[in-house]
């Protein structure tokens, strides 16, 4: 009985500590605040810098226990969708690089790979899949690459998600920090861009109609493949200037060090002027095939304003050609600049016309305007501050009338070399013999010679009269017989010119028809 009466007065006790402690607890909720309210300040500022030094202390620590440092290299900020504003300005992609140099690691390493076909031909492109880890051995040293999702950052979303953009993050150990930064990265992303170029198809690029601002890069260019059979071992023209052309694009493609130690935009000019079908085009495409570079055609007509041309510029790449084609025929833009206020008076002229930006007024119409593309917002985007953007660029114009630009346009600096693509020449015709007939001589050459240096005929047409006769299987004694026809024929054409000038009292012609009669009878 006794045993019976200690247990129940120890089960008594605990119910009542149990009520005291819950007594307590209630109690201290209403007086924390009152206790907190008579504490005195120094002892309250004290406990908090003592907890602020334990928190640097730990942090310090925190390299100790754990020595690896990561990196996240996101996909490109131009694929957000900005609250604020749209159409930001692209930047160098380095996550499609670090892409491009994984795919090769994780194809070989890696245990579950993403598969995507490729934009180009018929092969896979291989990636991680969320949550994978490969490694990747630099200099001796390993590193660890893994693909997760990075945070997002406030007010940016990326193609409406709330997460953030895919990213490839980087994972080494902190005593390597030095290599990674200054020899590994820039490895990573010279030897993606390497993969990107050398794999993929080159392109042709146009500009597309009626720019929207905040549109992303595929809605301002449209392209198809580059595909031109012409190299500069085909292409018709007398090989010493071939020659000093194909020197002049060797030693801008391989001197990029040498531009920027000068202070110079790596860029580099070309103008290719003479009359049509003596093969402008024709050498873009060689040029284009030579150094292994895209083409970007710029149709100056569609542009609204210079900043439409701004837009399509910062939306190209580097190692491309920049072309404008008929550059005396896609705009206003030439003779002397002195002629553009030739329809502007100052505001205060009484007349018709509306005013433009800088208070002048115009007396042409809005019809007779047209655009607002300019001479000097093209002279910026060759050698203005946005002509150093991506660099290993070339711009190519080319022109029927070189003296119908203006002379700010074509200056050295601007356009750095002038080629003149002149009518057919003995040599060129060689070329063109060898490619269509596969001969390098025969006895008509020497008639071919004579008249060609009496008469103006482009390759065009040359190639002409080579290709058609090839077709029906004549042999090349009647491929070069048509071709001395069409040469006997402009002879002739242009004899009675100079004939129908001498009658008119002129001897200009006089010394040609003598010539070109004697030529003619000879062959």
């Amino acid at each position: 009985m006794q045993g019976d009466g200690s247990k129940m007065l120890s089960v008594g006790k605990m119910l009542a500590l149990g009520a005291l402690s819950r007594l307590r607890s209630s109690a201290w909720i209403y007086l924390a605040p009152v206790a907190a309210a008579f504490t005195p300040i120094g002892d309250l500022r004290g406990y908090l810098c003592r907890r602020l030094q334990l928190h640097r202390r730990v942090r310090r620590l925190l390299p100790f226990l754990d020595p690896f440092v990561t990196v996240d290299i996101a996909a490109r900020r131009d694929n957000y969708a900005y609250s604020s504003s749209a159409g930001q300005i692209k930047s160098s992609d380095a996550y499609t690089e670090v892409l491009a140099y994984l795919s090769s690691v994780s194809s070989r390493d890696a245990r579950q790979l993403r598969a995507e076909g490729a934009v180009e031909g018929d092969g896979f492109v291989f990636s991680l899949r969320e949550g994978q880890e490969v490694a990747d051995v630099f200099n001796g040293v390993t590193m660890w690459w893994s693909s997760a999702t990075a945070a997002a950052a406030p007010g940016l979303h990326f193609h409406g998600s709330p997460h953030g953009p895919p990213c490839c993050r980087l994972t080494f150990h902190e005593r390597h920090r030095s290599l990674v930064v200054d020899q590994y990265l820039p490895h990573v992303r010279r030897r993606g861009q390497e993969v990107l170029f050398g794999n993929r198809r080159r392109r042709l690029y146009t500009n597309r109609n009626g720019l929207n601002y905040g549109s992303r890069t595929n809605e301002v260019w449209s392209y198809i493949d580059f595909d031109h059979p012409t190299t500069f071992d085909t292409l018709a023209m007398d090989p010493a200037k071939k020659r000093a052309i194909m020197d002049d694009l060797d030693d801008f493609r391989n001197n990029g060090d040498y531009y920027h130690r000068i202070g110079k935009a790596w860029k580099r000019g070309y103008l290719l002027h003479g009359p049509p079908g003596t093969g402008k085009t024709t050498m873009i495409a060689a040029m284009a095939n030579y150094l292994g570079y895209d083409i970007y055609d710029i149709e100056l007509t569609t542009m609204h304003s210079n900043n439409d041309l701004r837009k399509l510029f910062v939306e190209t790449t580097g190692r491309s050609i920049i072309v404008i084609e008929d550059i005396d025929c896609s705009l206003d833009l030439t003779g002397s600049r002195a002629r553009a206020t030739a329809g502007t008076t100052f505001q205060g002229w009484q007349g018709d016309g509306d005013l433009d930006a800088y208070g002048m007024r115009n007396t042409k119409t809005r019809d007779e305007r047209g655009n607002i593309m300019t001479l000097s917002g093209l002279l910026n985007f060759i050698d203005g501050l946005w002509s150093v953007h991506s660099g290993e660029r070339i711009i190519v114009f080319t022109t029927n009338h070189l003296d119908k630009l203006d002379p700010a346009l074509i200056r050295r600096g601007r356009m750095d070399m002038h080629i003149e693509m002149s009518y057919c020449e003995f040599e060129a015709f060689k070329k063109l013999a060898e490619n269509y007939l596969g001969v390098d001589a025969h006895p008509l050459f020497d008639a071919v010679r004579e008249l060609l240096r009496a008469v103006e005929i482009t390759p065009a047409d040359v190639a002409e009269c080579l290709i058609t006769s090839k077709r029906s299987a004549r042999d090349a004694d009647a491929c070069l017989g048509r071709l001395l026809d069409e040469l006997k024929k402009k002879a002739g054409e242009k004899e009675e010119q100079n004939r129908v000038a001498v009658d008119d009292g002129t001897d200009a012609g006089e010394s040609f028809c003598s010539a070109a009669e004697m030529i003619v009878n000879k062959v």
